[in-house]
């Protein structure tokens, strides 16, 4: 610029050229200048612009992750308005339906508004007919009360409201406040206001205890006790009445006294019977053994008979009628011995499973011949299923439901034929055996009677042919052996039904083969009896009977003969004995005298029913045949003990 300047000044006087040429300089000078500021200012604006593009840059970085994460978003954004899509869609098909459901709730709604304007107005009519009502009820409460105080002042039983008073958690004494005319009349006087132990200190302590836990427990009792100071039996209902904190309870009691006194009346009565049984049974065995000695050898000559009396009508007649008369005397003895026999408890219950098809059919074969001769059908329908009980006294309890249905199973005053059916029932606890009838049946009221021993109804003539009143006895005792129950039903004028049930067998496949009856030949030539009876009657027919089947007979009349005699003796095969004999011996003593020399098997004849000789014999193994004695039992006997 100095330059320019000097040139400036040297040449003011030259030419116009040079001086537009210095102009031209100066301004290429400033615009220079200003090139150089702008240049500077465009350096900076470079930097600036560099810096604003590295943070520009980073924002794009951070504005991509951004955009990416904004793009994740946006892709669960869809997937979520997929989704919502579905469930707007769902919900407008619900809202639809809602809108719908809303339509007819409006129509129910509208309908159960007209029911309700109609149920208001039946409400305030039942409201003005209960408010009509409340007011009959309270006359009528108030009526009823007064017949309740009535009832309360005339009833029988005496009643009582007291407090009752504790020290500590111990009852002390009873506080009466309120007690009715009859109590007042059991206890004597009134006790209103009072306290029991100042009416009478000798109140027992029950008193106290019962009435204490009724209040404090509030336990109810029913029950009786005796009040000393009043002398009498009471019979009392206790229980608590008023707020649970309250003590207090209420007494419904009556004086039963004399029914207390009725009662022990009663219990020695009991006594009295039972005492008269046990002497029944005495009485019986020693009746049993003197009938049955004279029954026994009329029995035994009868059979002897048998063989001798020919062809002779009248004879034949005359020994028919004699069996018959010693079988009806037989009959009543060996019921009684049934009798006996249970009450000894002496008969052993063998369970067993097997088949009673058999068992029912033989025994309506053996009844055949006697439902027939009494102008009876009988029929019998047997059941193959297998059951579960004893046979032996299955049968002996369906032989006498056989028995009593044949002897009153017929119509009574009509020609009608009777008919009598033995059957099987299957029931879900057993089989039910069932013995059916069309006779008279029988009456409401003595339905239980009929089981006693010796009760028959329409029979006060005491027919022998019509049984002695011990079957259905004997058949209440051996179903109660079985564990089963004999049931009755019966129609007046058309019959009856006796049905027992017996468990099914234990195993289902069990065989339909039934128990045979025992039918056994015995082999009795040859063989030595030793016989001691006293009776000389039936100790001559009972040696004819047993030499006639071939037996020999060393017969001796008491122990003291058979002790004399028996060095001399060779040993027999069995012993046969009277139970009773003279000088107080008895069986089991002959049985005893005999067996110090010989184990030989004994066979025990006796009249005497006392239980105590059915256990007696058992407890020597020996058999207890009962008096009389029938020659096919004695003969079954024998071929029994005796050896093979």
């Amino acid at each position: 610029m100095g330059k320019s300047a000097s040139i400036r000044t040297e040449g003011d006087t030259r030419d116009p050229e040079r001086e537009a040429l210095l102009r031209r300089i100066a301004e290429l000078d400033r615009s220079l200048e200003q090139a150089l500021v702008t240049a500077e200012d465009a350096q900076e604006e470079a930097r600036l612009l560099a810096a604003d593009r590295i943070q520009m840059e980073e924002e794009m970085t951070a504005q991509r992750q951004e955009i990416a994460a904004l793009r994740e978003r946006l892709t669960l954004s869809e997937t979520r308005r997929a989704e919502l899509l579905d469930a707007l869609a769902d919900s407008d098909q619900r809202l639809n339906t809602l809108r719908r459901d809303e339509s007819h709730l409006s129509e129910e709604l509208q309908t159960s508004y007209e029911e309700l304007q109609v149920l208001t107005e039946e409400l305030e009519q039942a409201n003005a007919d209960l408010e009509l009502r409340v007011e009959e009820r309270t006359a009528q409460l108030a009526e009823s009360e007064r017949r309740f105080r009535t009832l309360f002042e005339a009833m029988d039983e005496g009643f009582l409201l007291a407090d009752v008073l504790f020290d500590g958690d111990r009852p002390a004494d009873i506080l009466h406040l309120e007690m009715n005319p009859a109590a007042q009349r059991m206890a004597g006087e009134d006790y209103v206001g009072r306290r029991l132990r100042e009416i009478s200190p000798a109140f027992e302590d029950h008193w106290y205890e019962v009435f204490g836990r009724a209040a404090r427990d509030g336990e109810s009792t029913r029950t009786e006790l005796y009040a000393g100071p009043l002398e009498k039996w009471l019979s009392f209902y206790v229980f608590k009445v008023g707020a649970p904190e309250q003590r207090r309870i209420a007494v419904i009691f009556r004086d039963v006294t004399e029914r207390k006194r009725t009662q022990e009346q009663l219990k020695r009565a009991k006594e009295a019977a039972e005492t008269a049984n046990r002497a029944k049974t005495k009485f019986l065995a020693a009746a049993s053994h003197d009938l049955r000695q004279p029954i026994q050898a009329a029995a035994l000559y009868a059979h002897v008979l048998l063989g001798s009396v020919g062809a002779d009508p009248i004879a034949q007649e005359s020994l028919n009628r004699l069996k018959a008369s010693i079988d009806s005397l037989n009959g009543m003895l060996s019921g009684l011995l049934d009798l006996s026999r249970l009450e000894a408890g002496v008969i052993e219950v063998s369970v067993t499973d097997f088949s009673p098809a058999a068992l029912m059919t033989r025994l309506a074969e053996e009844f055949r011949g006697v439902a027939e001769a009494s102008s009876i059908e009988l029929r019998c329908r047997p059941s193959r299923l297998a059951v579960c009980t004893d046979p032996h006294l299955l049968e002996r309890l369906l032989r006498n439901l056989l028995s009593n249905a044949i002897a009153h199973g017929r119509p009574k005053g009509t020609d009608a034929k009777g008919r009598v059916l033995v059957g099987c029932r299957h029931r879900a606890d057993g089989v039910e055996f069932q013995v059916w009838d069309n006779g008279p049946g029988i009456p409401e009221d003595a339905r239980e009677a009929i089981f006693e021993e010796f009760r028959q109804l329409n029979n006060p003539e005491r027919n022998a042919t019509q049984g002695f009143g011990l079957g259905l006895s004997i058949v209440s005792r051996i179903a109660h052996l079985l564990g089963a129950e004999v049931k009755l039903r019966s129609w007046v004028g058309s019959g009856s039904v006796f049905s027992v049930t017996v468990p099914y067998a234990r195993k289902p496949d069990t065989g339909a083969a039934a128990v045979p009856a025992v039918r056994r030949e015995p082999r009795l030539k040859g063989r030595t009896v030793l016989l001691v009876e006293d009776d000389e009657q039936v100790r001559r027919s009972m040696t004819m009977m047993l030499k006639r089947w071939g037996l020999r007979v060393v017969a001796v009349s008491s122990a003291g003969e058979l002790a004399a005699t028996l060095p001399s003796l060779r040993r027999p095969h069995v012993v046969l004995t009277d139970y009773r004999l003279p000088g107080g011996d008895s069986g089991r003593s002959v049985v005893e005298l005999v067996r110090q020399r010989w184990p030989v098997p004994g066979i025990i004849i006796t009249g005497d029913t006392a239980p105590e000789r059915l256990r007696e014999a058992m407890s020597l193994g020996c058999r207890l045949l009962h008096k009389p004695v029938l020659p096919a039992d004695l003969a079954g006997a024998l071929g029994e003990v005796l050896p093979s």
